[in-house]
């Protein structure tokens, strides 16, 4: 048995252990995989075995902060229904490999309101948020790529994306994608491709065409 295997069968227990209220979530990111493998209290999300990663998730795998780090601790995360669970994540690498992520988010939202509530009573402004290691942007939970995918089109302001777009517009948008590591999601060309109303073909063509100068600029 390997790792994420183990780690797969802690997970119901962590979940036990931990309470109605703590979410614990195993993510493969081993190749052909990249989803919810395990994942106890899945309520608390509204996900389930399958989902993709989170947004927050993808930037972490992007921008290579698990190279740097065993683990980022105490960042927000938002529901669906905005509730604010407290995030925790831990990478699982070997040899210089990330294979995958263990997470717990703890549904809080009940105590924030309280503790709102009493420093309002006394006259006081509720406490930002601290920034934390995964840095000042909230975690959001989706429990199918389409669903991260339309949320990343409509942060770019491109839900209507049509053949009127010119390549220039398709290569802004395809890059930020890149950015936000949507296509380290499984099917998610195919899905952009049809957003972007261009041929599977055409959208490799951009991305080469992003790497190869990102690749020149770093030269």
């Amino acid at each position: 048995m390997d790792f994420m295997d183990a780690a797969a069968r802690m997970v119901e227990f962590l979940g036990k252990a931990c309470g109605g209220t703590c979410e614990v979530v195993l993510q493969d990111l081993r190749p052909g995989k990249m989803c919810i493998v395990a994942i106890a209290n899945g309520h608390i999300s509204g996900r389930s075995v399958g989902a993709p990663l989170t947004d927050l998730a993808l930037r972490l795998i992007t921008q290579g902060v698990w190279k740097t780090t065993d683990h980022i601790c105490n960042y927000e995360g938002k529901t669906r229904d905005n509730r604010t669970l407290h995030s925790s994540t831990f990478f699982i690498k070997n040899e210089g490999k990330l294979l995958g992520m263990l997470s717990v988010n703890v549904d809080v939202s009940q105590y924030t309101r309280i503790s709102d509530d009493i420093l309002r009573l006394a006259g006081l402004s509720p406490a930002a948020p601290q920034p934390s290691a995964a840095g000042s942007q909230t975690e959001n939970f989706y429990d199918n790529m389409e669903e991260i995918i339309k949320s990343v089109f409509k942060e770019l302001k491109a839900e209507d994306a049509s053949e009127r777009l010119s390549q220039e517009e398709r290569l802004v948008i395809i890059e930020r994608l890149m950015d936000r590591g949507i296509f380290l999601l499984r099917g998610s060309v195919s899905s952009v491709a049809q957003k972007l109303r261009c041929s599977e073909a055409s959208l490799y063509r951009y991305i080469s065409m992003i790497t190869k100068k990102r690749g020149k600029n770093h030269g």
